[in-house]
């Protein structure tokens, strides 16, 4: 990978270097109905001095440290930039890129599902039923008729309505009547509060714990660090800079056109959790208490305690996650890291965390027997914007209560990230070897096994190490999300926002 000069902040979207962490979120998907309407949209939210209206938030650093009204942050699907500035210039874009770079985007969400285990329930025939639709027409099962995300950051469901209204406000008339761009899905996203802290999913872990440290970020450097009382006792290895911003540099391995400089890839994903058959299935075997088989699927006790720290029982000692204590992400597996806290015993036998767990499975870091992994999970980190939505589950409901993770996952090589990491490490068994599980470790259990899985016997098994004795888990695992929604976008840097909005792009160097 490459050692890439400091970003420009000012041309790239701030949501992909840092999380903005508001409380009161909109995810909004819209459809173009005239290209200049569209066009002048995209224009009026390039930000710059004197603007009216709302604009995108760069990765600049806030005056003073003090979070803005509102933050936001637009994207493209393939479709999106087709009616923006043509399929000619999409095509020359996909010629200046690396295969791996634009192809997967180009394809779709819709066209790639049967890829990345999309599929049953979660197909995209059954996609935005979950009550955003807003639309009074029904979406195009190809899903061509999506062209834009756009994402709010508020500090109140207040001031969440008052600036939704006045992004609306900003959609040009279209020549022929009409708004020339139309919302036609969003969803609402609002915490999840256990014990006095709102960084719950609805399964009932602390989520959002552990993201990739980018490289060559002033806020990344120790003297900036100390300053801004962040502290330095962080042993999560850099990322390059260019796993997250698309540069030009000869040295990595991808290149693209320019029109992609400082923008990067998304998959946008709606993930409904069924926390009642979650619960179900924690509860299902009398021998293992219910928080430690959520633990050993997990990878962390509900509270974010890391099992390789604390293997029988939840830490309080480890304090607050913040940025003042990086106690929740300083561990790895086959050795300990330097800050990592109270047990620091080698789990390559994966009997603290197993193989199988989420976040063993979702970020290998040291493990270099894990297929793919042989730099600390460096190429295929994802940096994700995620956060919950619905309402939290009460026992004894009636079905049908909507409530999941929605949000951004994003990566400059949408191939090598985002669907390396579902499609080899969620969902393919054989994750590691040597593996001495009875099932080679099966699946991911909080995704659990798709419908046509190649292999049903071991995917629907769960066990995990017990003092050097495997404990396989009678009840099948089932599939405990479902997706209900995927979009592939691209979210372009500030100077990419302005070609788009002028229909052209920028010439090949």
């Amino acid at each position: 990978m490459g050692n890439n000069e400091t970003i420009l902040m000012d041309d790239v979207q701030g949501l992909i270097l840092r999380g903005y962490n508001y409380p009161n979120i909109r995810y909004i998907i819209l459809n173009i109905r005239e290209k200049a309407g569209a066009q002048k949209f995209c224009a009026d939210l390039v930000p710059r001095e004197g603007a009216t209206g709302l604009t995108v938030t760069t990765g600049e650093p806030w005056d003073h440290g003090i979070k803005p009204a509102y933050c936001l942050n637009i994207g493209f699907t393939y479709e999106g930039m087709v009616q923006l500035i043509g399929t000619e210039n999409c095509n020359t874009v996909n010629l200046g890129s690396s295969y791996e770079v634009f192809n997967h985007f180009s394809i779709g969400a819709v066209n790639d599902a049967d890829n990345i285990s999309d599929t049953g329930e979660s197909a995209p025939g059954n996609w935005w039923k979950n009550g955003g639709w807003i639309s009074k027409t029904p979406p195009r099962a190809d899903g061509t008729d999506l062209h834009i995300q756009i994402t709010l950051f508020t500090l109140s469901t207040e001031t969440r309505e008052e600036f939704y209204a006045k992004l609306l406000a900003m959609i040009p008339e279209a020549a022929a009547g009409g708004p020339s761009v139309v919302p036609v899905y969003y969803q609402d996203s609002d915490p999840v509060v256990v014990d006095g802290h709102s960084d719950y999913i609805h399964f009932g872990y602390r989520d959002s714990l552990s993201q990739p440290r980018i490289a060559n970020l002033y806020w990344n450097k120790p003297s900036v660090r100390k300053l801004l009382g962040i502290s330095t006792i962080d042993d999560r290895p850099t990322v390059p800079v260019d796993r997250f911003i698309i540069v030009q540099d000869p040295s990595i391995d991808y290149y693209a056109h320019p029109l992609l400089t400082n923008g990067t890839f998304v998959a946008f994903r709606l993930l409904y959790q069924d926390v009642a058959k979650f619960n179900e299935f924690i509860n299902s075997d009398p021998g293992t208490p219910p928080d430690l088989l959520a633990a050993k699927m997990c990878g962390r006790w509900f509270d974010g305690t890391p099992l390789v720290v604390s293997p029988n029982k939840e830490d309080k000692n480890l304090g607050e996650p913040g940025p003042t204590n990086f106690n929740f992400t300083n561990f790895d597996y086959l050795a300990p890291s330097t800050n990592q806290p109270n047990d620091r015993s080698s789990d390559d036998s994966g009997q603290k965390c197993p193989y199988a767990s989420h976040i063993r499975r979702a970020n290998p870091r040291d493990d270099i027997n894990v297929t793919g992994n042989n730099d600390n999970a460096e190429k295929h980190r994802i940096v994700r914007r995620a956060s919950p939505y619905g309402p939290p589950y009460v026992a004894g409901e009636k079905p049908g209560v909507q409530r999941g993770l929605v949000g951004l996952f994003m990566g400059a090589v949408l191939a090598s990230q985002f669907r390396f990491v579902t499609t080899t490490w969620f969902e393919l068994n054989g994750f590691r070897s040597p593996d001495a599980s009875p099932n080679n470790s099966g699946v991911d259990p909080l995704f659990g096994p798709q419908v046509a899985d190649p292999d049903p016997t071991n995917d629907d098994v769960f066990a995990f190490n017990n003092k050097g004795t495997y404990k396989t888990i009678p009840t099948k695992l089932t599939r405990f999300i479902r997706t209900d929604g995927s979009l592939y976008v691209f979210l372009p840097g500030i100077q990419g926002l302005i070609s788009l909005s002028k229909g052209t792009i920028p010439a090949s160097v």
